[in-house]
């Protein structure tokens, strides 16, 4: 079923269609919603209410882009409002424009591993850096979105992901020793 036919069946409510957007979509953006919640359980919840929010909103398509990019925003927006609620409040530190400069640089180690080995080291950062490297890395979110949806500044966010790139290429380079001495 192509999208236009798979999305006009959808406003229907058509059950077949609805079965072909889960097919098409449903592992993909369980995946999505497990790189946020980092547990089954919580991942099963999230996804459940990004699946309804999809079937109850898709007469909201525009077709601006494609529906697995507008898939991935109900995704991204039910993962950041479960975790709001399950933290009472996402904190992430407001820092003014010109308190901290962090200048931009490439991790020293660039290291291609496991899919499995990027979430666990992913799952070892704070939970601010975590969504922060999700948003910005994974989904392609500018600083600028992701200020907008984190309701904070484009600066905080900048500073968040620098942050977040160095203590993740800290725990690459723990990792390398591991590895290392393990040899």
């Amino acid at each position: 079923m192509d999208e236009e036919k798979l999305i006009k069946g959808c406003i229907k409510s058509d059950i077949k269609a609805q079965k072909a957007l889960y097919d098409t979509y449903g592992s993909w953006l369980m995946g999505l919603c497990m790189r946020y919640t980092q547990n089954r359980e919580d991942a099963e919840e999230v996804f459940h209410d990004a699946m309804m929010k999809v079937y109850r909103s898709i007469d909201k398509f525009k077709g601006d882009s494609k529906l697995k990019t507008w898939i991935n925003k109900v995704g991204v927006n039910c993962a950041l409002d479960f975790l709001r609620k399950k933290k009472n409040a996402l904190i992430i530190e407001h820092i003014s424009d010109n308190a901290l400069e962090i200048k931009e640089s490439d991790t020293e180690y660039e290291v291609s591993f496991e899919a499995e080995m990027a979430m666990s080291l992913l799952c070892k950062l704070s939970l601010n850096q975590q969504i922060i490297i999700n948003l910005f890395v994974i989904d392609e979110l500018s600083h600028k979105e992701i200020a907008a949806q984190l309701d904070i500044s484009e600066e905080a966010s900048r500073s968040q992901y620098s942050r977040a790139k160095r203590a993740l290429a800290e725990l690459v380079k723990m990792q390398l020793l591991k590895n290392e001495i393990r040899k």
